[in-house]
């Protein structure tokens, strides 16, 4: 009987054994016993229980989440029998570890590589079978290389940042930040990072500090990773502080030239050209400009330009500046053309004497001094010596040695030039003794 006896089956059977076979639901069986004439008796019953075949069901809750803290809940529905345990692979059932969870739901946590679930299932004495699987999709942290830090001149072009990853089998995006935008760069952005002309207009470097956030993108499920940073770092332009122009004589020391600038934060060094090396400095030359004794065996003035290029350096870039220009003037000596001496009677007019150089470009002025003024003309004097009337009132030659000094001036420097030397001889009046 499936039905407690209810309605019962009869088995054609007469023997004392009998074989169950087949059967699909839980039945009890009985023996019908008589003896003789007796009234038929019914054994005790016996049952065989039927238990319905084992059914793995479906785990749902499959996901994809980041690598690290993470928690997924997985539920097994439709399942034939009780949970015995979970099972999880991360090699696609190659091999499995069990859990011990006789639940129809488990929570995966923090997983770092991608896994698989699935119950184990029995229904009473059957066979234990598996449910269908879920995935626990893991992705990867967001990952971006390192990007190489650059420095540039101010004025030039950067070298574009390209960023990459390791990562695979998702797509990686990056926004990044920059903490100082005068450097020409906006202050945050997505992508890769163009090329653009840097920009820095003050005396110093200025370092701009890049943060690049990776976020990796599989499934639906976007996973930020750490950050990177790496700099830019802008160099101000070379520069030199303009230097002053200097006027010497011929044959005297010239001020040393120190080349300086308002940068800091590097090194600056200079390097100059000359014009006029016949002054008595080298064609070109690097850093500053010891004094030297300056040159000019002519005439006239001898202006040498001087052009000095500045380059700050730092972190090995070299930035050129812009040149300075200043001269150095050498004035040539004083000069004046010999005068003629003159003889003259007492009380006669002397010559006017005008003073003449060969020199030009400048101005000449001439002081004389006379070591005889009894002769009329004062011990010294300034400029030409005008005429005058000639003093003797002795009996013999009176001979006035007149020495003149030459100065050249040009650009507020006066350069005295050697002396010349002329006389004014004043003969005496002619004189007879009184004959007797």
């Amino acid at each position: 009987s499936t039905d407690n006896w209810v309605t019962p089956v009869d088995v054609a059977n007469t023997t004392t054994t009998l074989v169950a076979t087949n059967l699909t639901a839980t039945t009890k069986y009985r023996a019908v016993v008589q003896s003789g004439v007796c009234a038929e008796t019914n054994s005790s019953d016996a049952t065989v229980t039927v238990d319905p075949v084992s059914v793995g069901g479906t785990v749902a809750g499959s996901a994809t989440v980041c690598s690290g803290t993470n928690s997924t809940t997985l539920t097994l529905s439709g399942n034939v029998g009780n949970v015995l345990k979970w099972q999880y692979s991360t090699n696609n059932w190659t091999s499995s570890t069990d859990v011990a969870n006789t639940t129809t739901t488990l929570i995966a946590t923090n997983l770092t590589t991608t896994t698989k679930y699935r119950a184990v299932v029995q229904s009473g004495v059957c066979s234990e079978t598996n449910s269908s699987d879920a995935a626990v999709e893991v992705n990867p942290l967001g990952q971006v290389n390192q990007s190489s830090s650059e420095v540039v001149c101010n004025n030039t072009s950067t070298t574009a940042v390209t960023f990459t990853t390791t990562n695979l089998g998702g797509i990686t995006t990056y926004a990044w930040t920059n903490d100082v935008t005068s450097i020409g760069l906006a202050a945050s952005g997505t992508g890769n990072i163009a090329s653009f002309t840097a920009s820095n207009t003050g005396t110093a470097p200025v370092v701009a500090t890049i943060t690049v956030t990776p976020t990796f993108t599989n499934g639906g499920t976007s996973c930020s990773g750490p950050s990177k940073t790496f700099t830019i770092t802008v160099n101000p332009t070379g520069e030199v502080i303009q230097p002053t122009s200097q006027v010497v004589c011929n044959n005297t020391s010239t001020t040393a030239v120190i080349f300086g600038t308002n940068n800091t934060g590097g090194t600056t060094t200079y390097a100059w050209t000359n014009d006029t090396p016949s002054i008595g400095l080298l064609a070109s030359g690097i850093g500053n400009i010891s004094s030297f004794t300056a040159t000019n065996t002519g005439t006239a003035p001898v202006i040498a330009t001087i052009v000095v290029t500045p380059t700050f350096t730092n972190n090995g870039v070299n930035c050129t500046g812009p040149t300075k220009t200043f001269t150095i003037t050498v004035n040539p000596t004083g000069q004046v053309i010999q005068p003629a001496s003159q003889v003259v009677c007492n009380s006669a007019s002397t010559t006017s004497i005008i003073f003449g150089t060969t020199n030009t470009g400048g101005t000449t002025t001439f002081a004389w001094t006379n070591d005889t003024p009894s002769i009329g003309l004062l011990a010294l004097g300034t400029g030409n010596i005008a005429s005058f009337t000639a003093v003797n009132t002795g009996t013999s030659p009176v001979v006035a040695t007149i020495v003149v000094t030459p100065t050249f001036t040009n650009g507020g420097v006066p350069c005295t030039g050697p002396t010349k030397t002329f006389t004014i001889t004043v003969n005496p009046t002619g004189e007879v003794i009184q004959p007797v």
